[in-house]
């Protein structure tokens, strides 16, 4: 496994907070200093979409846990760690508020351009440890620690917020993370592509930061559609769009701005509840095909 640089996560999440999620539409090398990493959640979702492809049953969300989640904190990591997490959180039996969890290369692409105005470490992006799908920082880490050590988290030393699952049954996700990336990028630039190796080499790292904020046109689930609905961070991005204007057409009141949040989270329900279909705000198969 790749050597891990040890990053102050207390400083990264006290930098997502400061501000709620920012309209940037442009390039990553082009993003403001000292921004939250949510103004690169399009891209971001991307990433991780095409990784689970890339990865079935292997990279899950677990915010169906009884967990609060911040603005850029990404619900997923691997499957043993999911269970270790359900676990400690069932045996204290109260919410876990997760700060950060899953980064993206593109947040941490980020973070590693501003690397020269922090006092702390950045990790180059696929190498920190918040790209393994083994980590987590959470508030009130001494309160969970004996119940997460219980079930296979280990607290970082000198990071007071951050936990790694060390448990059995992982693998090393990281060159994935890159490779995904990479995969995108030669999807929306055929005559531009790039090494689909998982290292971060110079081509690589142009590619990233020149890599829209909002994501690529073309998107991984324009072939495979995923499950939207009402979650945190939102869900955004092309197919939610399409997804506004469907409801839209049908007469629903919904703003067509490419972000789910609770105003399409009505609109789906009121067709769910038109259509007799299970009314939980959650567009899958069949709430697709009624607006086909």
């Amino acid at each position: 496994m790749t050597s891990i640089i040890i990053e102050s996560c207390l400083e990264i999440n006290d930098r997502d907070r400061t501000e709620v999620r920012a309209s940037f539409q442009g390039i990553i090398q082009d993003a403001p200093s000292g921004t939250s990493t949510s103004i690169v959640n399009g891209l971001s979702q991307q990433l991780i979409y095409q990784l689970q492809l890339n990865l079935p049953n292997v990279f899950l969300s677990f915010d169906d846990l009884n967990v609060d989640l911040d603005v850029a904190a990404f619900p997923y990591v691997q499957a043993p760690a999911k269970q270790g997490l359900q676990q400690a959180i069932r045996d204290r039996g109260m919410k876990m508020l997760v700060n950060s969890c899953y980064r993206t290369i593109a947040q941490q692409m980020l973070l590693y351009n501003d690397r020269f105005n922090n006092s702390n470490p950045v990790a180059p992006p696929g190498t920190s440890n918040h790209q393994t799908g083994l980590a987590i920082d959470i508030e009130d880490p001494r309160g969970w620690e004996p119940f997460l050590v219980q079930y296979g988290w280990s607290p970082l030393p000198g990071d007071p917020p951050h936990f790694d699952y060390v448990g059995g049954g992982t693998v090393d996700i990281r060159s994935q993370s890159i490779r995904a990336f990479q995969q995108l990028w030669n999807r929306n630039h055929p005559n531009a592509k790039i090494d689909e190796d998982g290292a971060f080499g110079p081509q690589t790292e142009d590619a990233l930061n020149r890599s829209p904020a909002p994501g690529f046109a073309k998107a991984p689930w324009d072939d495979k559609p995923r499950l939207l609905k009402l979650s945190q961070p939102r869900y955004e991005g092309t197919d939610v769009i399409r997804l506004q204007e469907a409801l839209k057409k049908a007469g629903l009141a919904v703003d067509v701005d490419g972000i789910f949040g609770p105003g399409t989270d009505k609109a789906v329900k009121e067709l769910q509840q038109k259509k007799s279909l299970t009314v939980d705000g959650i567009v899958g198969p069949k709430t697709l095909s009624l607006m086909a």
